[in-house]
């Protein structure tokens, strides 16, 4: 798109790309990589260390032919092991974006949900798994018990892969006790350090949960903010502050928070001094409220440089409330960030810091020392470290004035790669060119050791860790390991939190946040390294703690026959599997980096499909174990390719398989090649959904990401010189495509930008289209929808997923009622019939998987029917 607020930055995959395909790592072998420097364990003296030897410089004291026969071997060993990959969150955000704004326009509009969620308050509900419907739904979703008391869904993880934190709390008095934020999955709490896990506000309205905060005074009373307000598009929105009295047991929106300058809330912070003290930090600025959040008073305007985005609050001082802010995210140079500072309870702010190239900049108090602070500040200056690190700054009053501790040099040094990933930085050592990819406008936060002032913490991508006050880095996480290794944590870090019993000696502990969910180390002092390259240097040990913590970000999914297993393809968190007899905490990981479509060969589950991102379709034929590229023959470019490109296997001969990008791509051999299929469609758009007849091989349906449906009752004899019959029944993204399983005349298609007909039927396989969203008080509410399922033998019976969980009809879309009986009000954009179980999938974004088994061919009636004989 030419608007700004669309605008991408490409993070070029490159060099890592190579490197991790080919090796499933940078250089991780048995054989060991060039020897780095182990920075010595964090003590009371803080021995300042000295930055390593490049890589550069290591590969170039060694043999060159001999380096060259090591990584042969390397390569030959790696090529049959799981592959990693990176992902895009920049490209998935705006993808995410695009999907869900009103034609024309590039903002997701908050208020509609809160205006579909008053909606779904009056509709009725129906259980599947009970086959039963009430004429109320007074929860909007319905509760946790009524959903128990009607038949619910069944959740099957994954438990042991995470998804994106942004905030997480620890109980001071019972650290067993901690609450984190998932940025789709909404609010989880544990009481046993983190061996379960469960949801808290599965029904609210918005599960984008990106802030945290707890009363000091008392710890059941939690403010949580929603909405991501770190970059210039409009994703992951939120709808203000919620609230508990009551340790998470209710939930309740703060009426002064719905509205707009609440929609991305980035930090919230309670006074340590008085409890009815709040402050927020938001796109708008610095929110002050003096009365527990009833009521909020802009006092730091900071909208022109796209909001505050970090608050820290001294707990030393008592008199009154100091803090310190930065503000500024996202800028296009020469606009800058700036550190502002506040010592009478936020009502005056002072600007105490900016620098030429300044953007998004985080903030940690020493709380050993509070006159101690420090600041991680990302850059806005063109060149191969925009968005990367521009220097760590540090303050030794209090915040009143600032001073470069470490400011990047431009050399590729691991100093310099706080905000970049040090992987593709460093990837010589697999022969091929070094690819700078910076994300300090997205993982950007730093932590100060409790105890010992001069022990700082920094996450970006990677997690890193300096032992004199700054000055020098060593790497203290690594993301592209095998998880087996005690290095190995996921990637982009958001949250770090020491555990309240923190000493340095006896204790520890601190908590890792991240894009994988929640990890720990009991070992925050043990070495690091400057190796980086080593999957061993440094001796920080991880542990995960996703033990039932189901908040991956599913796109797409598919069921292997008989239903026991499934797969799926996530953002960031790539494709992973599970089956029931399993259960949720046993989900492998097949492909990492950005997960997208996925299919399995229903004749022989051995051969599997999945991607990345836009064209790199994969196949497995060993079940999994490895993937190889499948797009031999495909010309196209890759960009013309959706970010998550769609690609169908056809239900009667998987053999054959259709993807597009501006045109359509056939294959009928597995994907050993493809075909063109079809001219460039019409309308100028990107295929966005793919269907086939389920009894017909040659009728196909494709739609476009600007609302164009093509259809061709010859498809298998197209070819590139052919043109598609076209309509347009809609004006945006056509998110999904089905066919009546009984009829392939019969089409379905969803849409899901506001303000379009979400769901319209075509009878004449595309030629006339009629909108089917029902009226009154069973109209499908203007909420983004996704995919359409079909129950089997029950053709009338339709389910689709929306940005509010999933929704049926029972009558063919005249009419529709709430189907979340014991499930999420969560994004659901992949829906599976397994047809042999009679079971329903739902592949949700921010809330893993779930199930339910469909009824037998018995219906109960129109629904329209059953609410008047119930009233």
């Amino acid at each position: 798109m030419a608007s700004e607020r669309f605008r991408v930055v490409v993070k070029i995959l490159g060099c890592c790309s190579l490197c991790l395909l080919l090796l499933g790592g940078c250089s991780r072998d048995e054989t060991p990589a060039p020897a780095g420097k182990v920075v010595g364990e964090a003590v009371a003296d803080d021995a300042a260390f000295k930055p390593g030897v490049s890589q550069e410089k290591k590969l170039a004291a060694l043999d060159p032919e001999a380096e060259k026969a090591r990584l042969h071997k390397i390569m030959e060993r790696k090529r049959a092991k799981p592959k990693k990959s990176f992902d895009k969150p920049r490209e998935a955000q705006i993808f995410f974006a695009q999907k869900r704004a009103p034609v024309g326009e590039t903002a997701i509009p908050v208020q509609r949900y809160i205006e579909a969620m008053d909606a779904m308050r009056g509709m009725p509900l129906f259980s599947t798994s009970a086959n039963a419907l009430v004429s109320a739904n007074d929860s909007g979703g319905a509760t946790p018990t009524a959903g128990a008391a009607l038949g619910s869904w069944t959740g099957v993880g994954p438990g042991n892969i995470g998804g994106r934190i942004r905030s997480l709390l620890i109980d001071p008095l019972t650290p067993a006790t901690m609450y984190l934020g998932g940025v789709a999955g909404g609010v989880w709490k544990t009481t046993n350090g983190g061996t379960t896990w469960t949801p808290l506000t599965d029904l609210l309205s918005n599960l984008a949960v990106c802030s945290m905060a707890m009363d000091p005074k008392n710890s059941s009373v939690i403010y949580a903010g929603t909405g991501e307000g770190y970059y210039n598009i409009d994703a992951v929105r939120g709808a203000g502050i919620f609230k508990t009295i009551d340790a998470g047991a209710s939930w309740s929106q703060l009426p002064s928070t719905a509205n707009a300058d609440f929609y991305y809330v980035n930090k919230v912070v309670v006074s340590p001094n008085v409890s009815s003290r709040v402050y927020a930090a938001t796109r708008k600025g610095i929110q002050v409220s003096t009365d527990s959040g009833a009521s909020w008073t802009l006092k730091l305007e900071a909208e022109g440089v796209n909001g505050c985005t970090d608050l820290v609050v001294r707990t030393d001082v008592t008199n009154a409330d100091t803090l310190v802010a930065s503000c500024g995210t996202y800028l296009t140079w020469p606009a800058q960030a700036a550190i502002y500072r506040s010592e009478n309870n936020g009502e005056n702010w002072m600007p105490v810091h900016t620098q030429a190239g300044m953007d998004r900049t985080s903030l940690a108090i020493a709380k050993s020392d509070q006159s101690i602070m420090y600041a991680l500040a990302s850059t806005n200056v063109a060149g191969n470290w925009n968005t990367g690190l521009l220097a760590v700054l540090k303050s030794i009053d209090g915040g009143a004035s600032w001073v470069p501790v470490y400011t990047n040099s431009g050399a590729k040094t691991l100093d310099n790669m706080l905000l970049t990933n040090v992987c593709s930085a460093f990837c010589a050592v697999c022969e091929a060119s070094d690819t700078y990819a910076n994300q300090g406008w997205y993982d950007n936060v730093i932590a100060v050791d409790p105890i010992n002032p001069n022990i700082v913490w920094i996450g970006g991508i990677d997690l890193f860790r300096s032992n004199n006050g700054g000055v020098s880095w060593g790497l203290a996480s690594v993301w592209w390991a095998n998880a087996s290794k005690a290095a190995y944590n996921h990637a982009d870090h958001h949250v770090l939190v020491f555990h309240p019993n923190y000493d340095g000696a006896n204790n520890r502990t601190l908590y890792s946040g991240n894009d994988g969910g929640l990890y720990r180390t009991d070992d925050a002092r043990a070495d690091v390294t400057t190796d980086t390259c080593s999957d061993t240097g440094s001796k920080v040990p991880w542990v995960s703690l996703n033990n039932g913590l189901g908040i991956t970000q599913y796109y797409y999914g598919a069921v292997y026959p008989g239903g026991g297993t499934f797969f799926g393809g996530a953002q960031d968190n790539g494709t992973t599997r599970g089956t029931v007899a399993a259960g949720a905490n046993a989900w492998a990981t097949l492909m990492g980096g950005d997960g997208g479509g996925v299919a399995v060969n229903p004749l022989d589950t051995d051969i599997l499909y999945g991607e990345y991102t836009n064209l790199s379709l994969q196949r497995s034929v060993t079940g999994g174990t490895t993937f190889n590229s499948a797009t031999t023959g495909i010309t196209e470019a890759s960009a013309n390719f959706a970010f998550i490109a769609p690609f169908t296997m056809d239900p009667r001969n998987p053999s054959i398989l259709w993807t597009g990008g501006k045109k359509l791509w056939r294959t009928v051999n597995g994907a050993d090649s493809w075909t063109q299929a079809s001219a460039e469609l019409a309308g100028g758009g990107t295929v966005s959904a793919i269907a086939v007849a389920p009894g017909d091989s040659n009728t196909v349906a494709v739609g476009t990401n600007n609302g164009y449906v093509f259809v061709s009752a010859t498809a298998l004899s197209t070819t590139g010189a052919t043109t598609w019959s076209a309509s347009r029944p809609v004006a945006g993204n056509i998110a999904g495509l089905t066919f009546d399983p009984s009829n392939a005349s019969i089409l379905y298609v969803t849409c899901s930008n506001f303000g379009q007909a979400h769901v319209r039927k075509s009878t004449d396989r595309g030629a006339t289209w009629t909108t089917i969203t029902g009226s009154g008080a069973t109209a499908l509410p203007d909420i983004p929808t996704f995919g359409l399922a079909i129950a089997p033998g029950l053709f009338n019976r339709l389910y689709v997923g929306t940005d509010l969980g999933v929704f049926a009809s029972l009558d063919g879309g005249a009419s529709w009622a709430v189907e979340n009986s014991g499930f999420a009000n969560v994004i659901t954009e992949s829906l599976v019939v397994e047809t042999s179980s009679k079971r329903l999938y739902a592949f949700t974004h921010g809330r893993g998987v779930w199930y339910v088994d469909l009824p037998g061919n018995a219906g109960i009636g129109p629904l329209l029917d059953l609410l008047l004989l119930n009233n």
